[in-house]
């Protein structure tokens, strides 16, 4: 099933977009005695920008270069106003860019496009989601390139320690589906989302797609152990990516305790790009990394080993161990 990593990755990339609702949130709450003080305004709006830049070894003289840009509006309801209006509006879009510096396929193709669309609206417990991607040589030429999809999620559970919500959703993509000789290309599609917090443990695992999970052992120390997993397809146990740091708050013990983190870690990636005629190029490999988090800017690079080349599920080969590097910087207006 080619199309279930493009799935994954643009569910991911709406839902994560909704991790800015919890900023926004948290914001709230940080500004609500001041604009108690002031007239407050029914609603806030946010605009948040995001810019990055990667840069990928995969032979000693060929690299995997991706800029990106990410935009975010947000539009909240302030707690305590009583307005028909919904509680939150997101519109997030998002394009990169992914120059192979010796191309791939015969053709020596050497730019391929990804370009992510979300828009989320929240009333009340109720939460409906649509998105719309592209991914490949040529974004939108076919079905093959394409996911777009549409979702409802309702909050089940809310308490100080546990929130729990579930729904479904239909998508429509090239899935690679045949039942008696017809092919498929719209699946249901199954959303829940659980998560638990307390001074020891924050845990969360959810199904947008494929299942993944999140894990952070003593998160409100100086000193914390933060791991994620995922699914980027079946066709070896290399799919199953995963990315887990020790992570040290130098700023701990004064007022920007959480501005400033340094994380020293390991992780599991997988690189796909679509050509126009539907042949995947994949690149599998464990990383070794060391990041710097400034908030605002994070740095991170690294060195790849053992790493696999894949033409559609075949392997290819192995995977130059070299270098990466990552840089992003965010901004909220």
């Amino acid at each position: 099933m080619k199309k279930l990593l493009l799935i994954t990755c643009t569910l991911l990339f709406a839902f994560a977009a909704l991790s800015a609702e919890e900023v926004s949130d948290e914001l709230a709450e940080e500004t609500q005695v001041q604009a108690a003080e002031e007239n407050q305004k029914p609603f806030q709006n946010h605009l948040l920008t995001m810019a990055g830049f990667n840069a990928l070894q995969t032979d000693e003289k060929d690299f995997v270069l991706s800029p990106s840009l990410n935009l975010q509006y947000m539009r909240f309801k302030n707690k305590g106003v009583e307005s028909k209006q919904p509680d939150a509006i997101i519109i997030a879009g998002g394009y990169s860019l992914d120059h192979y510096t010796k191309g791939l396929g015969p053709d020596e193709v050497d730019n391929f496009h990804n370009i992510n669309l979300m828009g989320n609206v929240a009333v009340g417990k109720n939460t409906f989601t649509g998105i719309l991607a592209a991914n490949g040589q040529v974004p939108f030429s076919s079905i093959t390139t394409l996911t777009a999809g549409l979702m409802y999620s309702r909050q089940i559970v809310k308490t100080d320690n546990i929130s729990f919500t579930a729904g479904a959703g239909i998508i429509v993509a090239d899935l690679d589906l045949n039942i008696n000789d017809v092919d498929i290309y719209c699946i249901p599609l199954p959303v829940f989302s659980f998560n638990y917090n307390n001074d020891y443990l924050s845990t969360g695992i959810s199904m947008m797609g494929m299942p993944s999970l999140s894990l952070s052992l003593f998160p409100k120390s100086i000193v914390r152990f933060n791991g994620s997993c995922g699914l980027a397809g079946f066709s070896s146990v290399r799919d199953i990516t995963f990315d887990c740091a020790l992570v040290y708050y130098p700023l701990f013990y004064t007022n920007a305790k959480e501005f400033l983190s340094v994380s020293a870690g390991v992780m599991n990636t997988v690189n796909s790009s679509f050509l126009k005629d539907k042949t995947k190029y994949s690149f599998q490999y464990y990383s070794v990394y060391g990041e710097i988090n400034a908030s605002l800017v994070k740095l991170r690079a690294g060195y790849n080993f053992d790493g696999e080349k894949r033409i559609n599920k075949d392997v290819k080969g192995e995977m130059y161990k070299g270098l990466f590097a990552s840089v992003q910087a965010m901004f909220m207006f």
